[in-house]
């Protein structure tokens, strides 16, 4: 075989995956009402798991009602969601893949009319020519959404996810500290290349201290 290892287990903390095919996180537009999984989500999910697929990210959950980024989008900031999630990670585990949640917060490209409360980002930049224009979020706020992270992460495990992976990618809200072009600011969170990235940083953090230090958070800028 030209790719050998394809096949072949690998091991990342905590998490064994059967083989390094995965599959990575994309929207489905299956999310219920109020962001909850769907038996439509569970069938869509367990087709990939049944084909052999070692890992299955599933797509961006919300960590806080403020940063939805769409009407169909699932979400992790309650406890109400943990029974969907874990009849969704044992119908994947029942085929021996492993599966990870992408959790996210939209910041600058959560839509007002749709959460019902104002969007905030690093600074007052749109994400998008258009779009909706931020509220810089205080330094408060910002541990306040870091804490939202690491208590969605904490739920995935509880439910039963391998690992997690954070969305930083898209323009979403921690890729819109990351870039000088949507982070103007001139505290410890902006200026500097390690300034904007201690936003992502603290949130890696808070999910290790809940989650422990075996549990796997990868930080995704694509997918």
């Amino acid at each position: 075989m030209e790719y050998p290892s394809i096949f072949s287990p690998l091991t990342v903390k905590s998490m064994t995956v059967k083989n390094r095919i995965a599959m990575l996180p994309m929207g489905s537009n299956m999310g219920g009402e109020f962001g909850n999984i769907t038996d439509d989500h569970i069938r869509y999910y367990e087709q990939r798991a049944k084909g052999g697929t070692g890992l299955i990210i599933v797509e961006n959950a919300c960590v806080y009602k403020q940063g939805l980024n769409g009407t169909t989008q699932i979400r992790i900031d309650k406890d109400r969601y943990i029974p969907g999630f874990s009849r969704l990670v044992e119908r994947i585990h029942s085929y021996g893949a492993c599966a990870s949640l992408q959790i996210n917060h939209a910041g600058a490209g959560a839509i007002p009319e749709r959460t019902g409360m104002e969007s905030l980002s690093a600074s007052c930049e749109p994400n998008k020519a258009g779009g909706p224009i931020p509220r810089p979020m205080t330094k408060d706020e910002i541990m306040h959404i870091v804490k939202k992270y690491g208590e969605a992460a904490k739920r995935a495990q509880i439910c039963g996810f391998d690992a997690v992976e954070i969305h930083a990618g898209h323009s979403y809200l921690i890729s819109q500290f990351l870039s000088p072009i949507t982070n103007k600011r001139t505290d410890e969170f902006g200026c500097s290349a390690e300034n904007r990235a201690r936003f992502a940083c603290e949130i890696c953090k808070d999910i290790k201290k809940k989650c422990g230090e075996d549990y796997p958070a990868i930080v995704g800028f694509v997918g």
